[in-house]
């Protein structure tokens, strides 16, 4: 099995675990003022490195010559475009920025799982 499959395998088991821990630990305030906070700090940190990694490929392209229109809708298909000297700090915004994303993604999730043992409880 090759190693992207079981780190896939590996973080699901890890995830389904978290999740069964939180239900079972964790109050229904907790999951949710949890969830939001993770929501607010990713959210907060994710769309300004965003905005800066989509500036930094920008004007990487465009000083190359090499932007081509439109180039916003796929930005991550246009790293094979960028000048040698501009791939670590572009890719280093993508980075951060996809970390942001990742972090309000789990807090989505977070709050989610709140959610759902709210009504749970509520219904029960």
């Amino acid at each position: 099995m090759p190693m992207i499959e079981i780190g896939l395998v590996l973080g699901s088991l890890l995830t389904g675990s978290a999740a069964a821990w939180a239900w079972t630990a964790l109050s229904v305030e907790t999951l949710l003022l949890t969830g939001l906070w993770l929501l607010a700090i990713g959210l907060g940190f994710g769309v300004p490195t965003g905005l800066l990694y989509h500036r930094a490929l920008y004007r990487a392209l465009a000083g190359a010559g090499r932007l081509p229109p439109r180039w916003w809708l796929r930005p991550i298909a246009l790293h094979p475009l960028l000048p040698e000297a501009s791939v670590f700090r572009v890719l280093a915004w993508c980075r951060l920025g996809a970390l942001g994303c990742g972090v309000a993604f789990l807090g989505c999730a977070v709050f989610g799982l709140g959610a759902i043992r709210a009504v749970v409880a509520t219904a029960g």
